[in-house]
Formats: C-alpha cells, structure tokens, sequence
C-alpha cells in the first residue's frame, strides 16, 4: 500500500486522535498495562537478516543512540525530553509526536548490549513496554531485529483510535524503523514478518533484569 492511500485510510484516527489532547493526571509517571483499558496485546515485528558487516552489538548501540534518525518522522518524530539526544542512556526520558498531532513521552527502562527498552509514561495512548532487540545468528553476519511491544491502549478514545486507523499506522512506523537498522547492518534482509495476539496474560520474549527505573547504569552493570 503506497504512503498516500495509507494517510487516507488514517484520517477517521486522526480527527478521533484531535479530541484526545487533555493532559492526564501525573503526565510523566511510568505507565503499566493494568493502567490502559481493553485487550492486553502483544505485537511482535522482525527482519532476519544475513551477510551483516556490522556486529549485532554495534548495531543494538547505534539503534539505540539513533532512534529518532530510523523513525519516519511523519508517523513518529522523537526527542530528548530531559537533553539532547545522543547520548540515550537508561532513565532517559523521550517526546514523541505521532502522526504529526498525538503526543507521547517514555522512558528508557533497560539497556543492555543487545538491545534497550521503554516504558510509557502516562502522557501516551499506550500502556506498557516495547522492546527493541538484536539476536545474533548462529554464524557471523547472521542476526534478527525485533521490536516487540507489550501494551494495553491508554483509554478508551485510544483504543477507538486504535481500531479506526492507528493500528495500521503503528505497524508501519516499526516496519519502516526495521528496515533502516537493517539498512544498517550492511547485511541483506531475508526473511521478515510481524504479528499480533491478545490474551489475558502475555510476557515479552526476552525477560530482562529486574532494575528499577532511577538506577544508574553503572550500578545496574555491577550488580
């Protein structure tokens, strides 16, 4: 589907995502599933990729420290919000515009040499985590990126949003965001695909350490 018939298609969310610009309360508190309304949802997008010149940990760094650069700017446009971006380190917190008019903020909640992720802060229409992950192959060049986000919608004007368009905007952004890392990796792409489930209880597929938010990485590193 071409650009233009898709921002077609998004206009029903976008007058829906017009009238959802009240503030919550505590805007900048880190957000769980239990705080969002209807289905929990687990949605998971991926690149198999083969003959990489770069290594996954040099990838899952640049990934990190450039995220607003792999982002299409007219689905997600990112920024620092507590200083510039680079440097991301954990604890960061990131402005995010979507589809030009819907704000967001999140939080870097875990770092590590293979990935990051982040957690919603009131002020978005999700609630929850997604994980941004690098898995090596088992021969050198060889690596998956993955994008996995665990997440309930944030009220219930976001889930209507959600169902009148938003859905196949948020697929696209991570799908377009793959490609640029892969375009990274110098490797070539042959495999990739996504997909979607909803249950009452669902986990990521890479369980991280448990480290609250407002620890530093260095202490997180040595712990």
């Amino acid at each position: 589907m071409s650009r233009f018939p898709l921002r077609l298609l998004l206009l029903p969310a976008l007058a829906l995502a017009a009238l959802g610009f009240r503030e919550p309360p505590d805007p900048l508190r880190p957000s769980t599933p239990e705080d969002g309304v209807g289905p929990l949802t687990r949605r998971r997008y991926w690149i198999q990729i083969e003959d990489a010149v770069r290594s996954p940990e040099e990838v899952a760094e640049h990934w990190r420290e450039h995220l607003p650069d792999h982002a299409p700017k007219w689905l997600s446009w990112f920024r620092g919000l507590d200083h510039p971006i680079p440097p991301v380190q954990r604890g960061d917190r990131l402005w995010i515009r979507m589809l030009l008019i819907r704000r967001g903020r999140v939080v870097i909640e875990h770092v590590d040499l293979l990935g990051f992720r982040v957690r919603t802060l009131r002020l978005h229409p999700d609630a929850g985590t997604s994980d941004f992950r690098v898995y090596p192959g088992e021969k050198p060049g060889q690596m998956i990126l993955q994008i996995e986000s665990l997440l309930r919608t944030n009220s219930q004007f976001d889930r209507l949003a959600y169902i009148f368009g938003v859905h196949a905007a948020q697929r696209r952004n991570w799908e377009l965001t793959l490609l640029s890392v892969a375009k990274y990796t110098g490797g070539e792409i042959i495999n990739r695909g996504h997909e979607s489930l909803e249950m009452p209880q669902l986990a990521h597929s890479f369980s991280m350490p448990e480290i609250p938010v407002g620890v530093s990485t260095e202490t997180a590193e040595h712990d």
